[in-house]
């Protein structure tokens, strides 16, 4: 019965995971090039931890943040309740 809401937040892991990775890599790519996005892809954590607070404090989009941090923690909740579902 927990798959009704592991299911979904696995989803929104994959989704908000990836559309956030384009975005963050867009605005790397956008404001210090091309070259220093490519790298940023391998060092994965600074990309997707400073990239939407710079879009957001600089630029005022704060889209990325939303979708990074938010969508993280709103799947982490479904994939909670689910697994507490399953356990009992």
């Amino acid at each position: 019965m927990g798959i009704i809401f592991t299911g979904p937040g696995f989803l929104i892991y994959i989704v908000c995971g990836l559309w956030g990775t384009f975005i963050c890599f867009q605005i790397i790519a956008d404001n210090f090039g091309n070259i220093i996005a490519i790298i940023s892809l391998i060092i994965a954590p600074a990309l997707l931890g400073l990239a939407p607070w710079y879009a957001g404090i600089s630029h005022g989009d704060w889209l990325p943040l939303a979708l990074i941090y938010g969508g993280g923690i709103l799947a982490t909740a479904l994939v909670t309740i689910g697994f507490k579902i399953d356990e009992k």
